[in-house]
């Protein structure tokens, strides 16, 4: 059972009971709650029909203000579907209500894992007496391990201090001097080891056919700032209670994963009596997690055609037939047949047709941690916004690798951190180590502006403010030209202008003035 958070949250706030709105919010959006007739509400909630009258008069009223929905069928069912289906296409941003903030868990998380050993604490003490708070939890964690590796299994007062008092120095020496050229020693981090890059790919776990970009297209990905990723993948983390259980993620994997209609039938093309006719496979349908009658009402929505099944209860051939929309139309069929380009357009629409699951989502793969036991979803594909919307899923630990997208579902800072990580992660695959200072200052340069901005032309070096330095990059003439129409003036100070004009850059010794007063 997949259930809607923000379908169940909008059912209890009509005064639906939680039992009836979690079993509607079941793989449900609003959309598809509120076009429900009784006997739908009835079977879904397993409920007698007058409190399913109830339950349908309630969304009714919500739906159609101004109607005080007496829970009866007919009439304004027809209306309040074609409105459902208006408002499918223009969907509008749900909006899901923010996590608690846990103060006993967010402390928790900042601790290192070794802020209990002896050594640490040692090491905390002397800073603390020394008066430093140049020292995070990685670098206490670093000089424990090297005390360590050498031996030293606890420190007296007088060694600790010794240990910070070097590595104040050591960070003294580390820390980049005033007018250093900060980007330049980024951009030749960063390149060096990247001309030792292969064009990488990783392949998934136990799936042979899918290839996950790595190396070097990967980097180039990154900096540029791709909408969506040659590869784009997520990792969905599910709430405590279910992260052991691999049937629930299993379900969870045949909710997301979209179905369509070629998934789960054979579409035959009968030319002669202008017809479809779906052959059902029960082994697929019952992987997916659905059911005939799920398959038919699904295409009964999205095609608003009469769907005709060879058995009431459990069918297995489904029949499509252009044009006819009721049992009345049927009758009409012999004077008025459809025609061969009508039937090819149905079954067009149909083939690509998606019954189930989240768009973007192309296969979600079951994985199971070995550090921690927990079982998770790897999928093919990405939809960040969507699956945060399922009552299931952890989201303050489901990741995708889409950039843009974290961008888009949780802001610029979350994007800046996510550059970090991807850069990091795939040098770290090509076993490559740059400091991390450098993918911070990367990160840094793309984020500024409040947006994710590539490094290139239509990015950062295309949006600098001096005209020299825009032209010496790309596009000379247009740049110019266009600085030469609206007035722009160049006040000559980053490196690339003032090269150009054959002055001193200020940086390094460009920085200072050196005056020689001679003595009269």
């Amino acid at each position: 059972m997949v259930v809607k958070s923000a379908t169940k949250k909008k059912l209890m706030d009509l005064g639906v009971a939680e039992n009836f709105a979690h079993q509607l919010a079941d793989d449900r959006k609003w959309d598809d709650v509120k076009t429900m007739s009784s006997n739908d509400i009835a079977k879904a909630c397993e409920t007698d029909s007058e409190t399913a009258g109830k339950i349908h008069a309630t969304i009714l009223a919500a739906t159609q203000k101004g109607r005080d929905g007496d829970g009866d069928t007919s009439g304004p069912i027809t209306k309040v579907r074609l409105a459902g289906r208006r408002s499918r296409r223009a969907r509008t941003k749900t909006v899901v209500d923010l996590e608690t903030y846990d103060e006993e868990r967010k402390a928790k998380s900042l601790e290192h894992e070794l802020s209990s050993d002896p050594v640490y604490k040692a090491l905390e003490e002397a800073a603390e007496s020394l008066g430093s708070r140049r020292f995070t939890n990685r670098i206490f964690a670093d000089l424990t391990l090297a005390c360590h590796s050498r031996g030293k299994k606890k420190l007296t007062k007088p060694q600790a201090k010794k240990v910070i008092q070097e590595a104040i120095e050591a960070l003294d020496k580390a820390s980049i001097d005033p007018y250093e050229a900060a980007g330049i020693i980024t951009a030749q981090s960063i390149g060096e080891p990247g001309t030792q890059m292969t064009m990488r790919t990783f392949h998934y776990a136990g799936v042979a056919t899918v290839n996950v970009t790595q190396g070097l297209p990967r980097i180039i990905e990154i900096v540029d700032a791709r909408k969506v990723p040659q590869t784009p993948t997520m990792t969905i983390r599910m709430t405590p209670g279910k992260v052991q259980d691999g049937n629930a993620a299993k379900k969870l994997a045949a909710a997301i994963e979209v179905t369509t209609t070629v998934n789960i039938a054979a579409l035959e093309t009968d030319v002669a009596q202008r017809r479809l006719v779906l052959k059902l496979n029960k082994g697929n349908l019952k992987q997916k997690n659905m059911t005939p009658m799920e398959v038919k009402d699904k295409l009964e929505q999205a095609t608003r055609l009469l769907v005709q099944a060879d058995k009431e209860k459990n069918p297995s051939t489904l029949t499509l037939i252009p044009g006819v929309h009721s049992e009345d139309d049927l009758s009409d069929l012999a004077e008025n047949p459809p025609s061969y380009t009508m039937l090819l357009q149905l079954e067009e629409k149909i083939r690509d047709m998606r019954l189930k699951g989240i768009p973007g989502i192309e296969r979600a793969n079951v994985q199971l941690d070995d550090k921690t036991g927990e079982y998770y979803l790897s999928t093919i594909g990405s939809n960040l916004q969507r699956v945060s919307e399922l009552e299931s899923i952890d989201r303050s630990r489901t990741y995708t690798n889409n950039i843009i997208e974290i961008y888009d579902y949780l802001g610029i800072e979350a994007a800046r951190q996510a550059i970090v990580n991807e850069l990091q992660l795939t040098l770290d695959g090509a076993r490559l180590e740059v400091d991390v200072r450098h993918l911070l200052m990367v990160a840094d340069v793309m984020t500024s502006e409040g947006e994710v901005r590539a490094i290139g032309r239509h990015g950062v070096s295309g949006t600098k403010h001096s005209i020299l330095a825009r032209a010496a990059f790309e596009v000379t003439v247009n740049h110019l030209l266009k600085a030469g129409i609206i007035g722009e003036k160049d006040y000559l100070t980053g490196v690339a202008e003032n090269i150009i004009v054959g002055q001193p850059i200020s940086l390094g010794t460009g920085s200072v003035a050196l005056y020689y007063i001679p003595e009269e």
